[in-house]
């Protein structure tokens, strides 16, 4: 009688050691779930699911969330080509074929950046442009009625992406951004708010720019149809020689997400 007691009791201690474990992990693949039914139509990917949440943004709906490092902005990891739609933004990220060719782009005060999917036709790159004294500045493009103030405003710095015009040909061009672009209002130099032309920045960097031929192709998901790019073989080997180091250490992969969830008991890991 004593044995079958004391197996009764050993039962009930690895219930109450395993039942938080078995929770956790019944939560953790809920909560996939729920995420994957969440995103709107057309947009239930893996490239956006593995690295980053849906998200509702007043009054913007269903937004995407990546799974970052807290200082990480759109528009920074990857480098620019002139192809035959214009100046075309290649990312070392994996979701980077979506979300830097269609959309827009805002920094809410919770979640930090989030893209709005939007059904505009696809673009060589969501941004807008500055062009002054002898910088070049692109920002993620906002959603309608959202302005930024000019990147030498303290304000509207962490919007931008400012680089010196002799470096904006560089791969990884966001390691040569300028955090602090004062204008010289001495010299009382216009600006522009178009892209640069390609001889601008061959004067400016003293290297010729060569227009690369960039191939894309339908992809339907679901109902919905969205075009992607397929690089030249050299342009593949610059991304392959980036995107482990940008998903090492700015990407936060699902799984290693909900493992940061499991254990410091958050809904979601704010930035």
């Amino acid at each position: 009688m004593k044995r079958i007691n004391l197996f009764i009791k050993l039962c009930g201690f690895l219930m109450i050691a395993i039942f938080p474990l078995l929770a956790s992990g019944c939560s953790s693949s809920e909560n996939q779930s729920m995420m994957k039914e969440s995103a709107p139509d057309g947009y239930n990917l893996d490239d956006l699911n593995n690295y980053g949440e849906w998200v509702h943004v007043t009054p913007y709906g269903d937004c995407w969330h990546p799974y970052v490092v807290s200082d990480w902005m759109p528009f920074n990891n990857g480098y620019w080509v002139d192809a035959d739609a214009g100046w075309t933004w290649i990312s070392y990220e994996p979701f980077g074929w979506i979300v830097y060719h269609y959309g827009y782009w805002y920094d809410d005060s919770s979640y930090g950046w989030v893209w709005i999917p939007s059904d505009n036709e696809w673009s060589p790159a969501r941004v807008d442009w500055i062009d002054y004294d002898d910088f070049i500045g692109w920002a993620p493009l906002p959603p309608p009625g959202v302005v930024y103030g000019a990147p030498w405003e303290s304000r509207a710095t962490r919007y931008w992406e400012v680089v010196r015009k002799n470096d904006f040909d560089s791969e990884d061009v966001g390691n040569y951004r300028v955090k602090n672009p004062l204008r010289n209002t001495m010299e009382g130099r216009e600006v522009s708010y178009t892209s640069p032309t390609r001889k601008d920045i061959e004067t400016s960097t003293g290297r010729s720019i060569n227009q690369i031929k960039i191939r894309r192709e339908d992809v339907k998901i679901h109902k919905k149809e969205l075009t992607r790019i397929n690089l030249p073989p050299a342009e593949v080997s610059k991304v392959d020689k980036y995107a482990p180091a940008i998903t090492e250490k700015v990407l936060i992969p699902r799984g290693k997400y909900y493992e940061l969830l499991r254990q410091t008991g958050k809904e979601r890991i704010s930035r």
